[in-house]
């Protein structure tokens, strides 16, 4: 028979502890969109241990789960998210061993960037200034200025669906564009390794802020946002961003939403902008871009949470 909501609840309760978790906690609080209606159970574990106990109730009550990072590339439904939301940003420990660095899924982008510097070790400066956690970097397989988080990723350790802990050896071959062999899996990550180089500090911080001004010159910070919304399809012979100008879409509202003024690509929270705001104007631009141009946009962002399939239908129905 299947568990009510106030079940699930039930089941937490009897099982975590009180101080890891929320009931109706507003996903707006953790996504840098600011958007999202309430999770029933929010689970915020700090340790390993709380880790696994969030999963054992999981799997021991079969309890539908998400699991979050950084919230940074996700628009979550204003009706919320049934079932379970584990969160891993308490989970943020790094260290370094030589030229290793390992850090806990939930450790931010940045702070992972500063620690490598700080020890000399260069091989993520081109993730610095990029919003999220290392290990939703690790599952998207992070890109940008030419370089993925995958040609410096070494292992990475996973809680598989029995709650045993695999080490996962990784060879760039395995991941492609925004794409990673995580995404094929059931498990969580946990940490993950780093095989970094030795490099001139002073030269690490410069690149740093280098990439750092030019997400800042870009807009990325401006508003509320989920950064690049469409991935980029070589195929098109030109970036989403400007194939979106040149539908004449830069500025459209929806809304409190807008695909913004200084971007194409970039969707934009820019007056308390509900989920529903933001999709209408996904689904302008995919119904234009395959009307006009006969191409298929593929969302990067993920849209999460208790969507109705009528909703997401012009994804697959469009030429």
């Amino acid at each position: 028979m299947e568990i009510s909501i106030e079940g699930w609840r039930q089941c937490v309760v009897d099982m975590v502890p009180a101080e890891l978790v929320r009931f109706d906690e507003p996903m707006s609080r953790h996504t840098s969109f600011k958007i999202g209606g309430p999770a029933d159970v929010f689970l915020a574990p700090r340790s390993y241990d709380d880790l696994l106990t969030c999963l054992e109730v999981v799997k021991k009550n079969g309890l539908p789960c998400f699991l979050l990072g950084g919230g940074t590339n996700i628009l979550v439904a204003d009706r919320g998210i049934r079932g379970v939301v584990i969160s891993t940003a308490g989970l943020d420990s790094i260290s370094v061993t030589g030229e290793r660095l390992t850090a806990e899924a939930g450790a931010r982008v940045e702070d992972v960037c500063m620690v490598a510097a700080e020890y000399g070790l260069s091989g993520v400066e081109f993730i610095n200034g990029m919003p999220g956690s290392i290990g939703g970097a690790v599952w998207m397989n992070a890109r940008c200025y030419g370089n993925s988080i995958s040609e410096v990723l070494e292992q990475v350790e996973v809680v598989g669906e029995d709650l045993s802990l695999t080490t996962v050896s990784c060879d760039p071959s395995q991941f492609d564009y925004k794409r990673s062999p995580f995404q094929a899996m059931s498990g969580c990550i946990w940490q993950v390794k780093l095989h970094l180089k030795k490099g001139d500090r002073q030269e690490i911080y410069r690149k740093m802020e280098e990439n750092h001004k030019d997400r800042v010159d870009k807009g990325h910070f401006k508003a509320p946002s989920a950064g690049s919304l469409f991935k980029n399809n070589h195929d098109f012979g030109a970036p989403t961003g400007k194939i979106i100008d040149e539908l004449g879409l830069r500025g459209v509202t929806s809304g409190g939403a807008a695909i913004a003024p200084f971007h194409g690509n970039i969707f934009i929270n820019q007056n308390n902008a509900t989920a529903g705001d933001v999709l209408s104007l996904i689904r302008l631009a995919v119904e234009k871009a395959a009307r006009e141009r006969g191409i298929r946009l593929e969302p990067e962002v993920r849209l999460v949470g208790d969507w109705s399939p009528e909703e997401l239908s012009f994804l697959t129905n469009v030429a």
